[in-house]
């Protein structure tokens, strides 16, 4: 940990990604109250419904450009792309139709999907392979704490100065993160392979994943638990507590799972499990009991415990999947990777929160709690049955029809 903390260029990336990512936390509450002043909730889910169009439709290019160029170039586009998407929400929102705001929505999901994989793939050119645990876990713990309090100052704003305030400060934060991205200068990745079409690239990159099937089955089990589990947790729990405990009651139901993944984040940084794969399907069924819950009437410090522990539990989840995604693909292969892993978690995500007020219909939030929570848990146990789950990494023994990948440690830069 000393040593990470005194890498200069590490440092200046991760401080700068803090400050992005406080912005980030501003965005949501900011643009709330400004699209729902100007145009009302039916604007307001246009706006959303245009961002996640121009997030989810490129983020394979997202991956196939992070592996060309230069990483950090590559989030400074980005973060240009959305500070301008700020700016233009700034001057423009109330003055022009929504359908100008909604174009403005897609280029801020364009420029989030650039991001994305950029960012995951750029840690493994900044560190050695043995400090990718602990860097992952401080930049989650950043990322988490400087959301949480953007998300504060951006409602102090909103309420003191207004929104377009609250637009200026966040747009300020992707102006420091493109200065220190372009401080760092990471080199753009060499490639063992010539660069092709954009598309023979990304297929390219959905081949890596599939040679190695306890990748693939993970990326699978994120999709299947996102439909069957978080997506439902998301629409059920602010009916379930605000019905159950009151305003107060949900609000510390929040407070609890950003607390509990900053936990997860800091126990990462000092625990390093033998067997990867079994400690992250441990960490991930954690989340069931906050499924659980929603269909018993348990009591407040009850129910804020296991938002704690589940929370906690995601953290852990993450920070070891990422790591080993940074350690079984080549660095040039990486920005793919991540783009493919970030694709199939959202994919499915919009059919889940749709279906969500359907289903409680058909069946009852009690049914519906309950059924997410099994669901949670087994899948995320069964994977563990597919060899290389248990440590997150493929097998030392190759399968015959060499189709298993060897494990591949590179920095590069």
């Amino acid at each position: 940990m000393r040593d990470l903390l005194a890498n200069r260029r590490f440092m200046i990336f991760w401080l700068g990604q803090a400050v992005s990512v406080l912005g980030d936390g501003m965005t949501p509450i900011a643009m709330s109250a400004l699209v729902l002043h100007h145009y009302g909730p039916s604007g307001f889910g246009i706006a959303l419904a245009c961002y996640s169009l121009g997030y989810g439709v490129p983020m394979l290019l997202g991956g196939v450009i992070a592996d060309r160029y230069s990483r950090t170039t590559v989030m400074a586009v980005a973060d240009a792309l959305r500070l301008g998407v700020v700016v233009g929400y700034l001057l423009l929102a109330g003055r022009i139709p929504i359908a100008g705001l909604g174009a403005l929505s897609v280029v801020g999901g364009i420029g989030a999907a650039l991001y994305t994989p950029a960012f995951r793939a750029s840690l493994a050119q900044l560190l050695e392979p043995e400090q990718l645990r602990q860097a992952n876990a401080l930049q989650g713990v950043a990322n988490k704490g400087a959301f949480a309090v953007g998300g504060a100052l951006a409602g102090v704003l909103v309420a003191t100065a207004g929104a377009r305030w609250a637009f200026a400060v966040d747009g300020a934060t992707f102006a420091v993160s493109i200065v220190t991205l372009l401080a760092i200068r990471l080199p753009r990745v060499s490639r063992s392979e010539e660069a092709q079409g954009v598309v023979r690239d990304a297929v390219e990159g959905i081949r890596a994943v599939w040679r190695r099937p306890w990748v693939a089955v993970i990326m699978a089990q994120g999709t299947v638990q996102v439909v069957a589990g978080f997506a439902p947790f998301m629409v059920l729990l602010p009916i379930v507590a605000l019905d159950r405990y009151g305003a107060g009651g949900y609000g510390t139901l929040a407070f609890c799972q950003g607390v509990g993944s900053i936990l997860g984040g800091l126990l990462i940084l000092r625990w390093k499990p033998r067997r990867p794969g079994v400690a992250a399907m441990h960490a991930v069924a954690l989340f069931a009991p906050m499924c659980l819950f929603l269909a018993l009437p348990v009591p407040l410090w009850a129910y804020a415990v296991a938002q704690l522990l589940g929370a906690a539990g995601i953290s852990v989840f993450f920070a070891l999947w990422t790591v080993a995604l940074q350690r079984e693909f080549p660095a040039e292969m990486q920005g793919r990777v991540f783009s493919l892993d970030s694709l199939l978690t959202f994919v499915l995500n919009p059919v889940g929160l749709a279906l969500t007020p359907v289903l409680m219909t058909l069946v009852g939030v009690p049914a519906l709690a309950v059924g997410s929570a099994v669901a949670i848990v087994f899948f995320s146990y069964v994977v563990l049955l597919v060899p290389g789950v248990a440590a997150f990494r493929t097998p030392p023994h190759p399968s015959t029809d060499g189709l298993t990948a060897p494990l591949v440690e590179s920095r590069t830069g």
